[in-house]
């Protein structure tokens, strides 16, 4: 697969995956989702490498999903857009063996949260911020939030970013346990980098067994989460006040 939207290299068994959107705070479109599938599959098949680092180029880790790429309200069917493309990366990275370190720099929103936090080992810039839009957009969280924030941060802590929108900095999401560290933006590459070379150094079987108890212990309902997401999105993102919301965005964006 040619890739137009991410960029993939590999130094002394650790892979680096980026979002290559800069222009656009790496949007996520259909085609970027479908991308990182390919290229976290063809990672563990080709074996050279041990790790990943996943992150996003330029300020920003991502800013959820682009509806710029629709041409209309009535392309917005979340429902196959979650299905066929989001929900597979979510499987994809949680079933994957080689462990991934996600390298959060700078604004995480919507559905890249769920991607930071399908990562095994989530770390921050000390800019970063989460920020869960959905509800203000009358829609509800996807990309595994829903299962991902309340087992992580508690029921409380996850329902208050969720309902209400606000943003979640680094610090507060360090200690709502979101992240396992938070560093200053410009070594923020580096400690990735460092802590996916520790892992590379270790058994590759040990750490997919390892993965594979955490999660089952953690994350057991993942992909009914998934498809209660989607389901529930898809009534929801044919509303009329999402419609209207999605109309009024695609307007500004062609006069801006």
């Amino acid at each position: 697969m040619n890739y137009e939207d991410i960029s993939v290299s590999v130094a002394a068994k650790v892979a680096t995956v980026t979002v290559c959107r800069p222009d656009k705070l790496n949007c996520l479109r259909d085609r970027t989702a479908d991308e990182l599938v390919d290229a976290f599959r063809a990672l563990e098949a080709d074996g050279e490498a041990r790790a990943i680092v996943l992150t996003g180029e330029g300020r920003a880790f991502g800013a959820g999903y682009d509806l710029s790429t629709l041409s209309s309200a009535e392309d917005l069917r979340l429902e196959r857009v979650l299905d066929e493309h989001f929900n597979p990366l979510i499987r994809t990275m949680r079933g994957l063996r080689l462990p991934i370190v996600a390298a959060v720099n700078g604004p995480c929103a919507g559905v890249s949260v769920g991607i930071a936090l399908a990562a095994d080992i989530p770390i921050a810039g000390r800019s970063a911020y989460f920020y869960e839009p959905f509800v203000g957009l009358a829609l509800v969280p996807d990309g595994g939030n829903t299962l991902f924030l309340p087992s992580l941060a508690g029921r409380v802590r996850a329902g208050a970013a969720v309902l209400l929108g606000d943003r979640i900095p680094a610090a507060d999401a360090l200690a709502w346990g979101l992240v396992w560290q938070v560093v200053d933006d410009g070594e923020l590459m580096a400690r990735a980098i460092e802590i996916a070379s520790r892992l590379a150094g270790k058994s590759p079987e040990a750490l997919a067994q390892s993965k594979r108890l955490v999660g089952a212990a953690s994350e057991a309902g993942l992909s009914a989460q998934l498809d209660l997401e989607r389901d529930i999105q898809g009534v929801l993102g044919r509303s009329p006040e999402v419609v209207a919301a999605v109309e009024r965005f695609l307007a500004q964006a062609k006069s801006g």
